[in-house]
């Protein structure tokens, strides 16, 4: 039986370099031939999102206002404001979390712009529905269920923002990579204000002034997590871009 013997191929390493960054730099100087605009990087963007999750909040608050019509005791009305806050973030996770779910942040490093860039503009796209969406549902339910602004506040806004703090933690995290994880978490912590604002003793012995700490608090933590996170982010994803 012969043997099939392979030839020995001579590699010279810095011409195989030279190549490397030649290739980079004519990618680099085709992609600044025709820059993307930030509207149109949103546009395009916008087109990976799949919107039955901003149809399937919009219906979440549809519900949340036909059932604060209905209610008749506050602790009713603090019931519905709590779970809806938490249960509204949760319906982002699947978005936000497909990148690390499907292992794709390796190839998306592989494109002309940063990993940081993709989720700002995811966010940003997210912050300005869900704006939208949020605006819509707080005048309605003023108008419609009486509720007040302090109540909107205290009762939604400040569990809405811990649930974004716990979302976007996990979604940054090094070691977590499981969304499943990031979702019972979120559901922990709805079950624990639920178990708050059914409480009426402890509920309504709590002051303004503490209130307003929390609230103050809330909105700092999720800006801190949001802010640390996009600054860390590719340390974080342990990936780096092909074309730095």
């Amino acid at each position: 039986m012969k043997r099939r013997f392979r030839p020995v191929v001579d590699c010279d390493e810095t011409r195989i370099l030279e190549t490397i960054a030649a290739s980079k730099a004519a990618f680099l100087a085709g992609e600044a031939e025709r820059p993307v605009s930030r509207m149109e990087f949103l546009y395009l963007q916008s087109r990976y999102i799949q919107k039955r999750w901003w149809l399937l909040q919009g219906l979440l608050l549809t519900l949340a206002c036909a059932l604060l019509c209905g209610g008749e005791t506050a602790s009713e009305l603090r019931r519905v404001l709590g779970l809806t806050g938490p249960l509204f973030v949760i319906l982002i996770l699947p978005e936000l979390w497909k990148n690390r779910s499907f292992d794709a942040l390796e190839v998306e490093c592989t494109t002309f712009y940063t990993l940081r860039s993709i989720y700002a503009a995811r966010l940003t796209l997210f912050a300005g529905v869900d704006t939208v969406l949020l605006s819509v549902f707080f005048a309605g339910s003023s108008i419609l269920a009486r509720i007040t602004l302090w109540e909107m506040l205290v009762q939604f806004l400040l569990p809405f923002n811990v649930t974004c703090c716990i979302c976007f933690g996990t979604l940054y995290a090094r070691h977590i990579r499981s969304e499943t994880l990031s979702l019972l978490l979120c559901v922990l912590w709805a079950g624990i204000w639920s178990l708050l604002v059914m409480n009426d003793a402890v509920f309504c012995a709590i002051a303004r002034p503490v209130w307003a700490v929390l609230l103050a608090a809330s909105f700092f933590g999720m800006g801190y997590t949001l802010l640390r996170g996009q600054k860390q982010w590719q340390n974080k994803m342990e990936v780096k871009p092909l074309w730095i």
